[in-house]
């Protein structure tokens, strides 16, 4: 079952959103190439996710947390193949979709932005992904993440990840350049939410596991492989 078979997450939909992202992709290129080029990208991008939306792995819907993981990672893909056509790397890729989350993530307030990191460790974040890691333990489906949830002081806590599914969807999809900076997202949203969130650990650089670490307040480490590709590092 393709993810494009759910109701929520339908085939015009998803093209509806990635043109919402567009919108936002399109001064970055620009500004790191020019309007011509923007306009080529993402022409060839959308074309490129209208081929992959049924390809995309279904992983449960809107019972599993990272549903929406898996449908942007489908829009990265399918910026990185227009932009490889064009001679540029994963990591020009990876730099222009740092740039726009973190741009969106920054247009809220920073004090709702530090209360809303602080809730996302709280006991309901704790309860919520202690069932989600649960759930992933049975393996309902195969393209799926399984991890387990680590515990520790008040705002701490780890999402240890045995099975990745945005690198098993980088697999599937022939685009193994993009694994070292998979984690990207998590680095830009934790820095902003003062979420101290460690990702060095991670499948995509070839270790056995990829780790989550949280602990609200520290400074969020920032992953080699992520220095100079997202903003001001």
């Amino acid at each position: 079952m393709g993810l494009a078979d759910t109701v929520s997450s339908s085939h015009p939909k998803a093209l509806r959103a990635f043109d919402r992202f567009a919108v936002r992709v399109r001064p970055k290129l620009e500004a790191h190439h020019d309007g011509a080029f923007a306009d080529e990208v993402l022409a060839q991008a959308r074309e490129e996710l209208d081929r992959l939306v049924p390809e995309l792995p279904y992983i449960g819907g809107l019972g599993n947390a990272f549903t929406p993981v898996i449908i942007v990672n489908g829009w990265v893909i399918a910026l990185h193949r227009a932009m490889k056509a064009r001679g540029k790397t994963a990591a020009d890729t990876i730099q222009v979709c740092a740039e726009v989350t973190d741009d969106f993530v920054a247009s809220a307030p920073a004090g709702v932005l530090r209360t809303a990191g602080r809730l996302m460790l709280g006991p309901f974040a704790k309860w919520y992904f202690r069932r989600q890691a649960a759930r992933s333990q049975k393996r309902f489906y195969g393209e799926d993440f399984v991890y387990e949830l680590e515990e520790g002081d008040d705002d701490e806590i780890s999402l240890v990840f045995s099975e990745c599914a945005v690198n098993k969807l980088y697999e599937a999809q022939g685009v193994e350049e993009l694994k070292p900076y998979c984690n990207f997202f998590d680095v830009t949203y934790s820095r902003l939410m003062d979420m101290g969130c460690d990702a060095s650990e991670t499948i995509g650089l070839g270790c056995e596991k990829c780790a989550l670490r949280y602990k609200h307040g520290r400074a969020t480490e920032v992953p080699p492989t992520l220095r100079g590709v997202l903003p001001r590092t």
